[in-house]
């Protein structure tokens, strides 16, 4: 009554139970990308008919590409993940996504540091958790942070002594008020959408 009336309904529809056959495992993978989000193309960005928050196409302007990141060591992207936040009139979320910048200098600051500063951004990532035991095998695996309000800096810091960047940068930024608690990428299967992600690294045509 309420849908056709045009009001949401906020329903539980499944059961709430770990995979035994396809169990959950934590942590992303060492390599993730970065877009400016005014260069994304969002009128030829589509989402899944019935799963609102699959996006099926990641769309860019003409001549506008993503960037890589790349986060070494044994725990990538740490300090990543996504937290309820209670409203007056409607809940929402907070993603964070942290990063960090092992290099330092004048293109490094005036290319990436002074645009992380000021900038909005998207940001896809690759969960170690595939999902390839589920019903669209490899849906779970590249989640999309950002694509509703922008990440933006929250926290950047360069320490000359920190032993965690040898000189580098900490970087942290947040999209808040997002209405969905995750977006994922995901076209037919975890291969095609690994060549999804790779064309965000070339101009779009």
């Amino acid at each position: 009554m309420y849908e056709s009336a045009g009001i949401c309904a906020n329903l539980l529809k499944q059961d709430i139970a770990p995979s035994c056959d396809d169990p959950i495992v934590p942590g992303f993978e060492q390599e993730g990308v970065i877009v400016n989000r005014k260069d994304i193309d969002f009128s030829a960005s589509t989402f899944n008919s019935t799963r609102k928050n699959v996006l099926e196409a990641m769309a860019l302007k003409t001549g506008k590409k993503g960037y890589k990141i790349l986060a070494m060591g044994a725990q990538p992207f740490n300090g990543t993940g996504t937290a309820f936040a209670a409203g007056t009139y409607r809940n929402t979320f907070t993603h964070t996504v942290a990063l960090v910048v092992l290099d330092d200098g004048p293109d490094v600051r005036a290319n990436i540091i002074d645009g992380l500063a000021n900038g909005e951004f998207v940001v896809v990532l690759e969960n170690k958790y595939k999902g390839l035991g589920k019903t669209n095998p490899g849906d779970c695996a590249f989640q999309v942070y950002g694509w509703y309000q922008g990440l933006k800096a929250t926290e950047m810091a360069d320490g000359k002594y920190s032993e965690d960047t040898d000189g580098g940068w900490t970087v942290t930024m947040q999209e808040i008020k997002s209405p969905k608690s995750g977006i994922y990428l995901f076209k037919t299967s975890y291969d095609a959408t690994v060549a999804l992600v790779q064309t965000l690294l070339s101009e779009a045509e």
